[in-house]
């Protein structure tokens, strides 16, 4: 026992000595050596970096490394979380963009270009990145073996390099003699240094002078192994790997911010998604690290150095991953032969297929960006979508949607609905040249002369939302022109604290769409026909077929009183459905009662006149609803219409999720019996001759062919004032749906204006005069839609 304790002491002896024996023979046999001459001018300093170096490496790293972490893992996981892009994806599967992130759930984003300095927090510039599920083998094996090859090993073990340490001073020899000025040399950075210039912004320069080069690698030794460290706890490179993935800038020259990580760049240069790119194009993301592709070109000049920097990139760099690391002969020559056909095209983007009759009308330089910067893909094709699926995110996940959410599959074409868009704001122009003696002069509805960010002109715009859904509640066309989501709602009814919204605070009276909900209670109780006589007190002497207003009592058709919209007769025969029917239909479609209920026919009076209140999109749900009704789909739950198909969540194994959402059965509110009735009534704005919307009574199912089913009700919200002169139009509506002999089915919902009756927009406009071009676009959109696939493209 005496012998192993004597052993130990021994052994602890020699070890608490070795370095100073080892530091006593460098210093007596090299630095203070007298026998050395004047060498000792280069051998001691060169002995004393070597020792340095050692000490850096494996004394200092792993020291850093773990006390820094302590209170940095949450910064660089902070940093990685606000890195974190929401991809976009169309009905189609194509890659539409990513979202701005100036649109991120979070307004933490900076996007200055600069450091913020926050009280307790230095905010420094950021990027975003499509953060992949799984790293592609062959990109981390190459970029391994370009930038970081003793990563793990004994050379560089906690996140510094010896040899990249040891290089620098030679790299100054050979840089200083070969210009023949001082030029301070370059060693290699690790993976972990390289991703502290990503983070941190020390990025080198070929301006920068030595102080700032000694200041930046001394900023990267500081930062680099605790960024190791971090993500490569347990000797897992995992994270390690998934970073390097994600967050080295591939591309340039893209119009905006560069390319980063292999996700994006992937469906940006080779159009498709990383899990599918072959061992070549691996191999060229990873040697594009620190040499990024140039994806626009510009000058004659330019452009050489583009192909240049693609070549070198594709042609060498990643022929020599696959030399090095490719054991299989014949494998390793079908890679360096797809790398030469590579190399020898230009690195233009892949454009989104489909797109190029709608993009037809960009400018080049647009259309460039267009192809080659996701973010700004997006802003184009999905100029107010992108909104609205925001608000969406928003409802469902609160303000974190950020990091719940990595992709968005969306239910329309991206292209298509574009070009709807552009058709639509070409109507807005001529409706506004139309009625510009009607429109105060603060508004207008040309949204060109206003700009799609509405800049700071002097006009602004009303709220116009044009939205069409199919059967499954799936919003195929999508239109806003501000860019406030006001399609799900006002503002006042979001809680500002948690995004929610509350239909109960919604303050947007519907106006005469609700005679809908009355028109519905009515043929419920089957007592009725089209030619039924109400009493109107308000009726004309004479002409009580037309839709003209007087002072007389007289008894007119239900069949005129749905087509005029006449709130006396409706009122009449609304207040004899028994109170407890109204007020089951009201909260059944969910519309939100403004005024207290006395009665029925305080009830009715309300619902016929509209001051009831509901969002767009919840009006769209009860259109729906009776499209179904109609349709004879009166048993599936009609939800609210959606934007969003389905989501590719972060935290689940990167699976798709739809989103939920209530829904009503029509059938529960809609009897069978009252179907005809029903559509009778609903049609008679359409298809008679003096109805609200006889402007588009060629779209009555009986005058167009293709149509099996279509029904559609105006609504006019006024301020009530009696001054002639005063601006009293706040909000136009137009609610309806259609059915093709296709059996196609669409829901619509079209509003024009600021939902408040303090903002009136305009005065003496109605609905169906100022509606009726934008409904036209739509309705053709959708029947071009609903055309067999074969038909559409023979078009």
């Amino acid at each position: 026992m005496l012998r192993l304790v004597s052993w130990l002491a021994r052994l602890c002896e020699f070890l608490l000595t070795c370095p100073y024996w080892a530091a006593r023979f460098l210093f007596g046999t090299f630095i203070f050596n007298p026998q050395l001459g004047r060498l000792r001018l280069i051998v001691a300093p060169a002995m004393l970096y070597v020792l340095f170096a050692l000490l850096l490496t494996y004394v200092y790293a792993p020291i850093r490394g773990a006390v820094g972490q302590i209170w940095m893992a949450k910064v660089l996981s902070y940093a990685d979380e606000r890195s974190l892009g929401t991809a976009i994806y169309d009905v189609k599967g194509r890659f539409v963009g990513i979202f701005d992130p100036i649109l991120d759930s979070e307004e933490d984003f900076n996007y200055t270009g600069r450091p913020i300095e926050l009280p307790d927090y230095i905010a420094y510039p950021d990027h975003k990145s499509l953060h992949v599920g799984e790293v592609p083998e062959d990109y981390w094996q190459c970029l391994v073996y370009q930038e970081d090859r003793h990563l793990g090993g004994l050379i560089n073990p906690f996140g510094i390099d010896l040899y990249g340490v040891l290089k620098i001073p030679v790299s100054t020899v050979t840089r200083t003699l070969a210009r023949g000025w001082p030029s301070l040399g370059v060693g290699g950075s690790t993976l972990s240094m390289q991703l502290a210039r990503i983070f941190f912004k020390t990025p080198p320069s070929a301006n920068e002078t030595a102080a700032e080069k000694l200041s930046r690698k001394l900023k990267e030794w500081w930062l680099g192994p605790v960024i190791q460290w971090q993500l490569t706890r347990g000797g897992d490179p995992t994270l390690l790997k998934r970073w390097a993935a994600n967050h080295f800038p591939l591309a340039q020259r893209t119009g905006g911010q560069e390319l980063y990580g292999v996700e994006q760049t992937s469906l940006i240069l080779f159009g498709k998604a990383a899990s599918g790119l072959s061992r070549a194009e691996q191999y060229v993301l990873a040697a594009a690290v620190n040499q990024p592709v140039m994806l626009i070109g510009g000058s004659e000049t330019l452009d050489k150095l583009r192909q240049a920097t693609w070549k070198r990139v594709a042609g060498s760099r990643a022929k020599t991953c696959a030399t090095a690391l490719i054991a299989d002969a014949g494998e390793r020559a079908r890679v360096v032969a797809e790398l030469q056909h590579l190399a020898e095209a230009p690195p233009d983007p892949k454009p989104m297929p489909g797109t190029e009759e709608a993009l037809a009308g960009l400018t080049q330089a647009s259309a460039g960006r267009v192809g080659a910067n996701p973010v700004f893909r997006s802003n184009a094709l999905l100029a107010s979508v992108k909104y609205g699926v925001r608000e969406e995110l928003t409802r469902r996940f609160g303000f974190g949607w950020r990091g719940k959410v990595s992709a968005v599959h969306l239910t329309l074409d991206a292209a298509d609905n574009f070009q709807f868009r552009e058709r639509e704001k070409a109507a807005l122009a001529l409706l506004d040249a139309r009625f510009k003696g009607n429109l105060d002069p603060h508004y207008t509805l040309d949204l060109s002369s206003v700009g799609e960010d509405q800049g700071q002109a002097a006009a602004k715009l009303p709220d116009v939302i044009i939205a069409a859904a199919d059967d499954k509640g799936h919003l195929v066309r999508y239109f806003e022109s501000n860019f406030n989501a006001a399609y799900f709602g006002s503002a006042a009814a979001r809680e500002t604290t948690t995004g929610h919204y509350e239909p109960a605070r919604e303050a947007r009276a519907i106006a005469s769409l609700g005679k809908i909900v009355a028109a519905v209670a009515i043929a419920n109780q089957a007592r009725d026909t089209p030619s039924s006589l109400w009493v109107d007190t308000k009726a004309p002497a004479t002409g009580l077929e037309a839709c003209g207003h007087g002072e007389d009592r007289r008894l007119r058709t239900a069949r005129v009183a749905f087509a005029c919209s006449l709130n006396t007769p409706l009122e009449w025969r609304t207040s004899h459905v028994p109170l407890s029917e109204l007020e089951r239909l009201v909260h059944g479609f969910g519309i939100t009662l403004v005024d207290p209920v006395t009665s029925a026919a305080n009830l009715a009076k309300s619902i016929v006149v509209g001051q009831v209140a509901a969002s767009p999109r919840t009006v769209h749900r009860l259109a729906g609803s009776v499209l179904a009704a109609l349709s004879g789909n009166a048993d599936k739950p009609v939800t609210l219409p959606t934007l969003v198909s389905g989501l590719t969540l972060s935290d689940s194994d990167a699976s798709d999720a739809e989103l939920a959402s209530g829904g009503i059965v029509p059938g529960t509110l809609v009897k069978p019996q009252s179907r005809e009735l029903l559509g009778a009534f609903l049609e008679s704005p359409l298809c008679y001759k003096h109805g609200t919307l006889k402007r588009l009574s060629d779209w009555c199912a009986d005058r167009h062919k293709g149509v099996a089913l279509h029904f559609a009700k105006t609504g006019t919200r006024g301020t009530g004032t009696l001054d002639p002169a005063a601006y009293d139009t706040v909000d136009l509506w137009v609610a309806g749906g259609i059915k093709f002999d296709s059996g196609a089915a669409y829901s619509y919902v079209v509003v024009i204006g600021t939902g408040s009756p303090a903002q009136p927009w305009a005065r003496d406009l109605y609905a169906g005069q100022v509606a009726e071009p934008l409904v036209r676009i739509l309705l053709e959109d959708l029947e071009d839609d609903a055309a067999p696939k074969e038909l559409t493209d023979s078009r």
